[in-house]
């Protein structure tokens, strides 16, 4: 076994909510650590993500037994003006506006909004000594076996730790070069993200009495999906992202690409400024989703992949010393997946393991013991998520038509 050496430290690729979360645990533990990310401190991830209870939950105790009101507080959308990053859960009929179904009152999932930036500084903050990032960082060749490895980096930067944490995402660059028969799938799926900004008051017009005090505005259709969600709210501004995504129509849809790299544009393709008209959006999404006004807003282009690892190869990996956490090893797609709750997870888990055990080889173990069964059912289930919150618009007012009359049967009794 390799004992745990702090005068060796857990070498972390990659500074995303996984990395960051992993180190801070590490750090108020006394565990020695690095953080290594290859952009630079001023990259930004501005979007928000959806954060269920089972995925904070966690971290938050491994952060002392923080309450979800402090971060909440810190990171979500709209707490400059005093809100907690709620989500109604609803799901909209994006071509009347109408609300085709929602939770029971009663029932309703603990889920709030988060930016990611906010979320990534909070994470990083949460303890008094300070987290050893270091930026500029790409990651060049790894070596050695548990206990003992080296990282080399491609600004001839060179460290020596106990363990290498792949926490780089999807396109790790650890898992290419001790899995490399491990590639992430690409699911075919139309995903196009746009960004924006409006002033306070056009969104109260326009927005506010749709949306409410909820932090997403989610429309379906027939078979496409039209969230419009909040990004940043101040009393002056608000920073908006909407998303257009459908399944591919085959290997001629010219939407659908799998060997088009991901961009942000300003031109965004005609293809989708001549179907966007066809779709009948009602308002507020035909406000901002139509082939006119997207013009002026950051658009990118997604392409979702998957990244499920079998538990054969990451045991398998980590003889060469290297652990996985995040979407290196179980990317899912958007929409129908958790992964980001899942990444949290997962560093809480194997902090919890790291601390706990004498050995390193030995945490790993426990911690891949506990979690491969999760991560291999999430992926799973986020593949038919995505399709089930992408069905055709007869299927969502038949459940909608369904609950009603189940509702007032209940009523009448």
């Amino acid at each position: 076994m390799h004992r745990m050496d702090n005068s060796r430290p857990v070498l972390i690729i990659g500074a995303g909510l996984s990395g960051l979360a992993l180190g801070r645990i590490l750090t108020n533990n006394n565990i020695s650590n690095i953080v290594f990310e290859a952009s630079s401190p001023e990259r930004s991830q501005g979007f928000a993500i959806s954060m269920h209870d089972w995925g904070y939950s966690p971290l938050l105790e491994a952060l002392g037994g923080l309450s979800p009101q402090s971060m909440t507080k810190a990171v979500a959308p709209d707490r400059f003006i005093g809100g907690t990053g709620w989500v109604d859960l609803a799901m909209r009929d994006n071509m009347t506006g109408q609300i085709l179904v929602e939770p029971d009152a009663n029932a309703r999932p603990a889920v709030v909004r988060a930016n990611r930036n906010a979320l990534r500084a909070w994470i990083a903050d949460c303890g008094d000594d300070q987290l050893d990032v270091r930026y500029g960082h790409k990651l060049k060749i790894i070596s050695g076996s548990m206990g003992n490895v080296q990282a080399v980096f491609e600004n001839g930067a060179v460290y020596d730790g106990s363990a290498v944490v792949a926490a780089d995402g999807v396109h790790s660059t650890v898992r290419s070069q001790v899995l490399p028969h491990i590639v992430p799938e690409v699911v075919p799926v139309v995903i196009y993200h746009g960004e924006f900004e409006v002033s306070r008051d056009e969104y109260d017009r326009y927005l506010r009495p749709v949306i409410g005090n909820a932090n997403i505005l989610a429309g379906v259709g027939d078979g496409f999906y039209t969230p419009i969600t909040v990004c940043n709210i101040t009393k002056t501004r608000v920073h908006l992202d909407w998303s257009y995504s459908r399944p591919a129509s085959g290997e001629n849809d010219p939407l659908f690409n799998d060997k088009k790299p991901e961009v942000q544009t300003r031109e965004p393709p005609q293809a989708l400024l001549d179907e966007l008209p066809s779709r009948q959006l009602a308002e507020p999404w035909a406000r901002y989703i139509n082939s006119e006004t997207i013009r002026q807003h950051s658009v990118f282009h997604w392409i979702s992949r998957c990244v499920c690892m079998p538990t054969a190869d990451a045991l398998q990996a980590a003889q060469t010393g290297v652990v996985f956490v995040g979407d290196s090893w179980h990317a899912m797609p958007i929409f129908g997946g958790e992964g980001g709750n899942h990444a949290l997870v997962d560093s809480t888990e194997l902090a919890a393991a790291m601390i706990k055990e004498a050995a390193v080889d030995r945490a790993v173990a426990v911690y891949y013991r506990g979690a491969a069964r999760r991560i291999q059912e999430a992926v799973r289930r986020s593949r038919s998520r995505f399709y089930v919150l992408h069905r055709p618009i007869a299927e969502w007012r038949e459940i909608a038509e369904k609950r009603r009359a189940k509702a007032g049967a209940q009523a009448a009794d």
